[in-house]
């Protein structure tokens, strides 16, 4: 289990009664019951563990929210601004936090978020072995542009970590991680090199010259320049293994900037299974293999 010792003692205490390797996400909102998704199911945090029971929830305060951001920017909230205002956090240990709270804008410009009154908390977990399946079937014999698509938090960042490992153990190829948020911090190896907190698109343009990687490895294709900096990655010649949100090919395919020259795999996710279940796996044309 992940290091959650930056929340309060008492919601520690709580976490340590119940199954926390279950546990994808933590809920905190000012004055309202903290509950956690268990096995994809909603369960509210009590004193004695997990309960269905709302009356018996612990209640998050504004203190609860205050401390656990203190924690988990280990007290100096200034050195993660560049990440706050992005919308999140993420501690020593790769926890990424999602805050909410009152943007600050200097222009058109945001400078920080304050007042902050909840908190998504994202449970990383290290599931070995959990893209032996889509590793046997894409990257056994050889490398393609791969993209992993599912719901959010439906285990897409747990299968790439899984993938880094495996090319790394059973490749001589180069790895590059390009890690916007945190979330790659215990993945290493001697073909693997990590580059956090940068977008993709700088990372990619130095990175390329400068680290040649045989392989890009990168989370959450999302805005515009995301999917501009995969295709410059592949038009380079680099194979890159990417994902983004989505429910199934047809969702992907309706993404405004989605580019079907650049990929030449698809993996889609079986969002109702544990991480790892794939639902199929498609080749360029869309076809199911």
């Amino acid at each position: 289990m992940v290091n959650l010792n930056f929340l309060p003692v008492r919601i520690v205490n709580a976490l340590n009664k119940t199954d926390t390797d279950t546990l994808s996400e933590l809920r905190l909102r000012t004055d309202f019951p903290i509950f956690g998704i268990f096995k994809g199911k909603k369960a509210y945090l009590s004193d004695e563990g997990a309960t269905l029971d709302r009356n018996n929830a612990l209640i998050c305060r504004q203190g609860v929210i205050l401390e656990t951001v203190v924690n988990a920017t280990e007290r100096s909230l200034y050195a993660f601004n560049d990440r706050l205002k992005q919308g999140f956090i993420t501690t020593r240990d790769g926890v990424r936090i999602g805050v909410a709270g009152e943007c600050v804008f200097d222009n058109d410009r945001i400078i920080t978020i304050k007042k902050i009154s909840s908190l998504n908390i994202r449970v990383p977990h290290e599931i070995k072995n959990c893209s032996a399946a889509i590793y046997n079937k894409i990257f056994s014999h050889s490398v393609y542009n791969t993209l992993l698509v599912s719901p959010p938090a439906k285990g897409k960042t747990t299968i790439l970590k899984d993938l880094a490992r495996k090319l790394n153990d059973n490749t001589d190829y180069s790895v590059l991680i390009i890690d916007e948020r945190g979330e790659f911090n215990r993945i290493s190896g001697e073909n693997i090199d990590l580059i956090k907190y940068s977008n993709k698109i700088y990372a990619l343009s130095y990175a390329i010259r400068s680290m040649s990687p045989n392989i890009v490895i990168t989370d959450e294709l999302q805005s515009k320049e995301d999917w501009q900096s995969a295709e410059q990655a592949a038009y380079s010649g680099v194979k890159i293994v990417a994902s983004c949100h989505g429910k199934d090919i047809e969702d992907l395919k309706s993404k405004d900037f989605f580019n079907k020259n650049v990929f030449e795999r698809y993996v889609v996710i079986d969002a109702d299974k544990s991480a790892g279940s794939v639902k199929g796996i498609y080749d360029k044309d869309f076809n199911i293999i």
